[in-house]
């Protein structure tokens, strides 16, 4: 086996966990093959997606839609039930639209049974029902193939198709635009029936097609969600990689946000600069971007605006309520850091090739932002603490423990190991164990294949 093939044999999340990359704005999909028949209709090139577009519906069907939901009282504030995998905390006081509408086309019946949207980011649930031998036959297959690794997959169709209308800022539409759908399939009681639950974000106004099905059902604007929009004047803030981002403008909602910023685009340096947002909230405290989103511009929890005084950008406050920008530095433990990884041990292959296994210092990733470390030599046993963030890791073995009992196993031979009288810590997840986020890596120059069997430079972290 080659190097590169080493690599060939890990799944995308086990690479991004053992490299520790950002996450890059373009679509993603599940790991699934038949899920990528879901996603499809955001996963294209740009050419395609404006042709897609110009099929979209007028604003107006979508505007009397919602009047006719809030005249029926189709709309209901209740908690999530099947998209309670997306925000297991609740709603809030949003009002989730859980009347049914569905299409079918005489073998399937498609159901829109929940959704929540605004004009940043939609969370949607919906049923696929079999209603002759036929459909039973596809959903079978279907349902066969989440667990199938044969070549054949591929070739089932998959008849739902999602479709959209991307949401730029409404003030500023610069710098390079990002949308994305992840689909996950759900537990149905009935042989008859598949569901699924998705979350988009960057898009709006979505609907459902079914193949060979007349109409569409179209999803409903959440009729009480909040929104926001900031102004940043074309603010230019230095990037901890030595080069500048350019920031536009930034639109809040309740459930995501959508930012209008450029920066440098580079084979061998990689930043996110979305992790520069910091949100000075009424209570006093600040809350760094990292803290507030679950993955991909969506919040972990329904976010309340009005709980949200300012956003800072670059030691300036930028207030919703539209006043005057303002001086406010932030603290260093909220500021990002750079850290260079050291070759902690080595990757095998099967023919006995090897790639270095990267880390870094555990005292120079936690005291920044104020985490310790508690070392027990006889057990070779670190307890690490940030906050309110604590996980347990062994040198020597791959098992990564954290939270309320959860744990993870690396792809890789091992978590931490104890160097040179340092404990060092392979580049695992910290945003899943100790809260903190990867928002940077400079690459060893070069090819994929080369840097696999470099040290990257730089890793960038930030609470």
């Amino acid at each position: 086996m080659r190097i590169h093939d080493l690599f060939d044999e890990l799944s995308a999340a086990e690479q991004e966990e053992l490299l520790s990359l950002p996450l890059r704005e373009h679509p993603t999909v599940s790991t699934r093959r038949i899920r990528r028949r879901v996603n499809a209709a955001l996963d294209r090139d740009p050419s395609a997606r404006r042709q897609h577009h110009r099929r979209i519906v007028q604003r107006a069907v979508c505007a009397a839609a919602i009047a006719a939901l809030l005249l029926t009282g189709a709309v209901a504030a209740v908690r999530t039930g099947l998209l309670s995998d997306w925000l297991p905390d609740g709603i809030g006081d949003l009002m989730l639209n859980t009347t049914p509408q569905s299409i079918g086309n005489g073998d399937l019946r498609l159901t829109l049974e929940e959704s929540l949207s605004d004009i940043n980011v939609t969370y949607l649930a919906y049923s696929l029902t079999a209603q002759t031998p036929q459909g039973q036959a596809l959903l079978d297959a279907l349902r066969d193939s989440e667990t199938s690794d044969t070549a054949n997959i591929d070739r089932i169709p998959f008849p739902v198709e999602i479709g959209y209308e991307e949401t730029k800022s409404g003030v500023t539409q610069r710098g390079p635009y990002a949308s994305g759908l992840i689909t996950e399939s759900r537990a149905a009681a009935q042989p008859d029936v598949l569901r699924f639950s998705s979350y988009l974000y960057g898009v709006s106004r979505v609907y459902l097609t079914l193949d060979g099905a007349d109409g569409r059902l179209e999803v409903p604007l959440t009729p009480n969600a909040q929104n926001a929009e900031i102004l940043f004047d074309s603010a230019v803030v230095p990037l901890p990689n030595g080069t500048e981002a350019t920031f536009y403008s930034l639109r809040l909602t309740s459930l995501g946000y959508t930012l209008d910023v450029q920066s440098p685009q580079s084979d061998d340096q990689d930043f996110s600069p979305d992790y520069l947002l910091a949100f000075w909230m009424r209570d006093g405290s600040i809350r760094t971007l990292g803290q507030l989103i679950a993955e991909k511009r969506r919040w972990s929890e329904v976010l309340d605006l009005k709980t949200v005084k300012a956003v800072i950008l670059n030691d300036t406050a930028y207030y919703l309520n539209g006043r005057r920008p303002s001086s406010h530095p932030l603290p260093d433990r909220l500021r990002p850091i750079c850290l260079h990884p050291v070759e902690i041990g080595r990757i095998y292959a099967t023919d006995g090739s090897s790639v270095p296994l990267p880390g870094v210092s555990a005292r120079a990733l936690l005291t920044p932002f104020g985490g310790s470390i508690e070392w027990d030599p006889d057990t070779q046993t670190a307890i690490l603490t940030l906050e309110d963030h604590r996980c347990t890791v062994t040198a020597g073995s791959p098992v990564v423990q954290f939270g309320n009992g959860q744990s993870m196993t690396l792809p890789y031979p091992y978590a931490a190991i104890w160097q040179d009288g340092e404990l060092y810590l392979s580049l695992f997840g910290y945003n899943r164990t100790l809260g903190i986020q990867t928002c940077g890596i400079d690459y060893a120059p070069g090819g994929w294949s080369y840097r696999v069997q470099h040290l990257p430079r730089a890793v960038y972290y930030i609470r």
